[in-house]
């Protein structure tokens, strides 16, 4: 009968602690929820450090066309495919290219004034003992001495940046608010070296306008990426005996 207790108890301490860690239902879809701190965002696809043309990650996807099934529900209106006389709206699916009009322009300005002045000095009396003053040479015994120091730097940076073109990229993903991941690049071969210009970012249906463009700056999470290969791009580069003596300098 002993016996037959222990197991019943040990039966329903298991029972207690597979409900206990078992998440309901609504633990479920909060933890799945993008706005949950615990939840990691959509991170960028990494590709090679080393530019190369037709990288996957920029590279246009090649899907095969699913054939799209609509429930007949005896109405004439569809709303997957209302319109309206004032809202533009787009349906776009992976594949599709959109116009991207880059116009970048940033600027930042930096200054720093340091200025440092410090002072110290201390003078001792003629010294004195119980047995009288203390004498050198005939002289009383003092000491005084005085220390300044002064230090002063400053330092100014600036840089500014501008970057106007435009460039068509390919929908890679329809995210479940019909935002819009797009992705792609341009590559340009001139004399001896090659140029090329990376995009990808996030974008909203709303803000396609009827030549089917959208500028870059109301992209989200915008990756741009403007570089070259060759020799010109070569020639850019520090060679290490420039660098030894930048060292040394």
């Amino acid at each position: 009968m002993k016996i037959e207790c222990h197991f019943l108890l040990v039966f329903l301490s298991l029972q207690l602690a597979a409900c206990s860690q078992t998440p309901s239902q609504e633990e479920a879809v909060v933890a799945s929820s993008p706005t949950n701190p615990d939840v990691t965002q959509r991170e960028i696809a990494a590709h090679s450090s080393t530019a190369e043309h037709g990288d996957p990650a920029f590279r246009p996807p090649r899907t095969q066309p699913v054939e799209i099934v609509s429930v007949p529900t005896g109405s004439l209106f569809n709303p997957q495919h209302a319109g309206s006389l004032y809202v533009v709206h787009h349906n776009h699916t992976v594949g599709d290219m959109v116009l991207i009009e880059l116009d970048e322009q940033t600027s930042s300005k930096k200054s720093v004034d340091y200025n440092e002045d410090k002072a110290s000095s201390f003078q001792i009396k003629p010294l004195t003992v119980n047995a009288g003053p203390i004498h050198i040479a005939d002289d009383d015994l003092n000491i005084d001495h005085g220390q300044e120091g002064e230090f002063s730097s400053s330092a100014n940076t600036s840089q500014s940046n501008t970057l106007e073109g435009k460039i068509t990229v390919y929908v890679v993903e329809v995210l479940p608010n019909r935002n819009l991941v797009v992705a792609g690049e341009k590559w340009i071969t001139m004399n001896q070296g090659k140029e090329y210009i990376r995009f990808s970012g996030d974008i909203r249906t709303q803000d396609i306008d009827l030549n089917n463009t959208v500028s870059s700056q109301k992209v989200g999470n915008a990756l741009i990426e403007y570089s070259g290969k060759g020799t010109l791009q070569d020639n850019q580069q520090r060679t290490l005996l420039s660098k030894l003596f930048s060292f040394f300098g």
